[in-house]
């Protein structure tokens, strides 16, 4: 009997844990218990569509794999979702994954959580960030405790089809891409693999399956040298750790925002507001936590939170005008690189737009490999000077 993972998940969270979640999301209990089963469904079913095709399923099992996330992740979730830091740094490592699970489709999905529950979408899309580790520890589990293949994570994620359409709100499948939730139990994963062993030699009927095993005890070893959560949020664990605890900043407007005591926001207020300090042409803040998928102008959702800060921040202080700065380092062609540079500072600029600041307010320019802040030699350098800066041009 195939295993219901929807269900399995809804017991994992239990009151105490909604609470935590609804706490730092700022919603009450009984809306966050409403948002969770979309999100859940939503994640099974971007999980069982990107599963249908064998570089998918090797994908969310690397996904697994870079997050250390296993059996562990789901009995330290009442730790983890407890507020600080800790659930900082989670939701951070949670929003990176959602592109690789929903492509581009991220901020139509929240939307769909939006009108399918009674949160906001600043909420559903925490939510949904902070409950990928946990949908990925349990596959991790499952991996592990059955010694799942691709092939087998495949059958397990398709075996979903028939308890999501039960329990999925309407709409889930529109929003994937699919024309029912149906089409999830459809897999070219099992006829490519069996028609290819068949074409094979008979070398292939022992040594196929021998690498299969040596894959996954590789994998097993990897997943139990590394505590889950430690690892899942060792890499925004680092950058949390540079600029410090956050903090509720409350603007002129009466609006308050979450920001790290060191990060740019604090900075561009401390500028905005001391009357001693004039505008210039010299003095630029660096974002600190903006991301771009590689070698694109296209900003990782985890970048929006960031930049929903300056919005408020423009709005706070109405008089302010700001300049987007993108530059990058020396790899490459310099057109390339300023022709990206000057993408990714428009790309910037328009996310804040889109916020509600009056786009007359806002200027971009790129500069690509021009005014490099660090050493292009050493890899360290090369990712400072790949950067968007902010220049105050009125206050």
């Amino acid at each position: 009997m195939a295993t219901n993972i929807f269900e399995s998940l809804k017991s994992e969270f239990s009151d105490e844990i909604i609470g935590q979640l609804g706490k730092f999301v700022g919603e009450d209990s009984s809306k966050t218990k409403s948002a969770l089963s979309p999100v859940f469904a939503a994640l099974l079913g971007g999980l069982a569509s990107k599963s249908s095709t064998t570089q998918g399923s090797t994908d969310i099992i690397n996904m697994i794999t870079e997050g250390g996330f296993g059996a562990d992740t789901l009995k330290g979730l009442s730790n983890a979702f407890a507020g600080g830091d800790a659930t900082k740094n989670l939701l951070q490592v949670g929003t990176s994954f959602l592109s690789r699970i929903f492509g581009d489709k991220v901020s139509q999905v929240v939307d769909w959580i939006c009108s399918s529950s009674r949160v906001g979408k600043s909420s559903a899309s925490s939510l949904l960030g902070l409950v990928v580790p946990a949908v990925l520890g349990f596959l991790g589990k499952e991996v592990k405790g059955s010694n799942l293949s691709a092939s087998g994570l495949t059958n397990l994620l398709s075996g979903q089809a028939d308890f999501l359409k039960n329990a999925a709100p309407a709409g889930l499948a529109g929003v994937l891409g699919l024309s029912n939730l149906a089409d999830l139990s459809k897999s070219d994963f099992s006829e490519v693999v069996a028609n290819s062993v068949q074409k094979k030699s008979s070398i292939w009927k022992w040594l196929l399956p021998l690498l299969i095993i040596a894959a996954i005890v590789l994998l097993l070893l990897r997943m139990c040298s590394v505590s889950p959560v430690e690892k899942a949020a060792e890499k925004a664990g680092k950058v949390s750790e540079m600029l410090g605890k956050y903090l509720m900043v409350k603007l002129p407007n009466g609006v308050e925002i979450n920001v790290p005591e060191f990060g740019v926001e604090k900075k561009l207020i401390a500028f905005i507001e001391d009357k001693s300090r004039p505008v210039d042409k010299k003095t630029w803040f660096s974002f600190d936590r903006l991301e771009f998928e590689k070698g694109s102008a296209k900003l990782k959702p985890s970048s929006m939170e960031q930049l929903k800060n300056i919005a408020e921040i423009m709005k706070a202080y109405p008089q302010v005008t700001l300049k987007i700065g993108g530059y990058t380092d020396n790899t490459g062609a310099a057109d390339v690189n300023l022709k990206l540079s000057q993408q990714r500072a428009a790309n910037t600029m328009d996310e804040i737009i889109k916020s509600g600041i009056d786009a007359k307010r806002l200027e971009a320019e790129g500069y690509g490999e021009q005014y490099p802040v660090a050493d292009n030699a050493t890899e360290e350098g090369r990712a400072k000077n790949r950067r968007i800066d902010i220049l105050v041009t009125g206050k």
